[in-house]
C-alpha cells in the first residue's frame, strides 16, 4: 500500500466527549495535523528549494522546522525524547510529523485532568506547558499557512474541496 494513504489525519478524528485540558490540547493538535497533512499532500521534491525571498527559509527547511515543533510538543507531553535526526525525505518528514502528532493526541485523550495536572506539576523544565501553546503549536499553525501560501506561489495549490472546518478530505477521495 502507498505510504501516503497510510498517513494519519486523512480526516480529523471524532471529537472527544469530555471537555477538559488534555482533550482541548489534543483537538488543537488534531486540527494542526489535519491541516499539515493536506497542506503537504502533493508537494513535489523539486519545490522544496523554493523560498519566496532571500531572507526566508526554503520549503524544505520549513518542513524540517515543523517536524521539530511536532517532536518537541510530543516530547513535552510525555512522548519520545530522542529525536530522529536522520529524517530527510519529504515523505519521511510528513510521516514523522504526523505520527508525533497522532501519538500526542492519543496520549492526551487518554489522560484525565488530574493526570494532566500531575504531569505538568512534575515538569521541571524551564518553560511550562503554557509556552508550548503560544510557542510551538502556534508557530506550527503559522508555518502550515506559509506552506499553503508558497504552494500557491509555485502554482501547486492545495487540493480543492478540503473542509478544514469539519475536518473532511476532498470529496473525490
Amino acid at each position: 500500500m502507498d505510504m501516503k494513504n497510510d498517513l494519519p489525519y486523512h480526516s480529523i478524528p471524532i471529537s472527544p466527549l469530555e471537555v477538559n485540558a488534555p482533550n482541548i490540547i489534543a483537538r488543537m493538535v488534531d486540527g494542526l495535523a489535519f491541516r499539515y497533512r493536506w497542506a503537504t499532500e502533493g508537494l513535489k521534491q523539486a519545490e522544496l528549494s523554493f523560498k519566496p525571498s532571500e531572507d526566508s527559509m526554503d520549503l524544505e527547511k520549513l518542513l524540517h522546522h515543523v517536524y521539530d515543533l511536532c517532536f518537541r510538543t510530543d516530547a513535552k507531553f510525555g512522548g519520545v525524547i530522542e529525536q530522529n535526526k536522520s529524517i530527510q525525505s519529504l515523505e519521511s518528514l510528513r510521516a514523522s510529523s504526523l505520527q508525533h502528532s497522532s501519538n500526542l493526541s492519543q496520549r492526551l485523550k487518554a489522560m484525565t485532568d488530574s493526570e494532566f495536572t500531575k504531569m505538568m506539576e512534575g515538569d521541571d523544565s524551564q518553560y511550562s506547558f503554557w509556552y508550548t501553546l503560544n510557542g510551538p503549536l502556534a508557530d506550527a499553525l503559522s508555518y502550515v499557512g506559509q506552506i499553503l501560501s508558497w504552494r500557491r506561489i509555485l502554482g501547486n495549490p492545495q487540493r480543492e474541496g478540503l473542509n478544514v472546518f469539519l475536518g473532511k478530505p476532498p470529496k473525490d477521495l
